[in-house]
This record gives structure tokens, sequence and C-alpha cells, in this order.
């Protein structure tokens, strides 16, 4: 009897083969348009977070990679030409900046600051302006956890 490990997700081109090559087998399916396109726009997102764990420049530049044939997937799907993105590029760039500060956010006060990033514990501290002024070290501490 072999093991079976359920993915239930997008794979290069070659992994059937390259997992057949090994004596192994696996199951593959095709998606249609509609489950390309949703599961494309994950694999942007797992590439993307392998970027942090890359040991040389080598590796960097292969998982740079693959982002990148994701991201002119997920163009070609949507129809985005280049100048659509540089656009976007220009906008963006005007709107929040670019990271040419290096600007590490710690905290803010502004409870309306919305980030993509998908954390999985917020901490919230809330200082009463009472205690601000009189130099006290309370604080009301708030914990919530993400799903």
């Amino acid at each position: 009897m072999s093991e079976r490990i359920y993915y239930n997700k997008l794979v290069w081109d070659s992994v059937p083969d390259l997992i057949r090559e090994k004596g192994k087998e696996c199951e593959i399916r095709t998606l249609d348009d509609d489950e390309f396109e949703i599961e494309i726009l994950k694999k942007v997102e797992e590439e993307a977070s392998a970027l942090p764990e890359t040991a040389s420049r080598q590796e960097l530049i292969d998982e740079l990679a693959d982002v990148v044939t994701c991201v002119e997937y997920i163009k070609s799907i949507k129809k985005i030409t280049e100048l659509e993105l540089a656009d976007a590029l220009e906008r963006h760039s005007r709107k929040k900046g670019r990271f040419e500060n290096r600007s590490y956010l710690v905290w803010s006060s502004d409870s309306s600051y919305k980030t993509n990033e998908k954390a999985k514990t917020v901490v919230r501290l809330t200082i009463p302006d009472k205690v601000k002024r009189e130099g006290v070290d309370e604080v009301s501490e708030e914990v919530f956890e993400e799903e």
C-alpha cells in the first residue's frame, strides 16, 4: 500500500513527471479557467512566501523567477497590459511612496491603517491619556487571534 499525501494545489508542469520518474504515483487533474485563476493567485502568494527562506543569491533569483512567472500568468488571464501595470506602479509610488527611506512601522495610533499581511496575532495597547500625562506605566493590552 502506498502513502498518499494530499496537496490540492496548482503545481508546475514538470512536477507530475518528476514524481513518476521516482517510481511514485500521483493524481493530476486539469483546472478549468475559473479554477486556474483562483489557484494562480494562491500560487503567487506561495511562491512569494519562499523569498525570506532563501539561503543563497541563486535561490533568491530562482524564487523571484517563480513569482514573476506567476505574475505574468495573472497579467495574461486578467488581460493586464504593461502600460496598465506601469501606470499602476506610478500611481502607487505617488500615493504610498517606495522603500527609499526603509521605514519600519513599529506601532501607530491610527486604527484605520490597513495591511495585506496575514498576521497571526495583533496586539493593541491602549494607553489612556491620564496615564500618559502622569507617567504611569499601566496599559491595557488586548490580543486578537486571526484565523
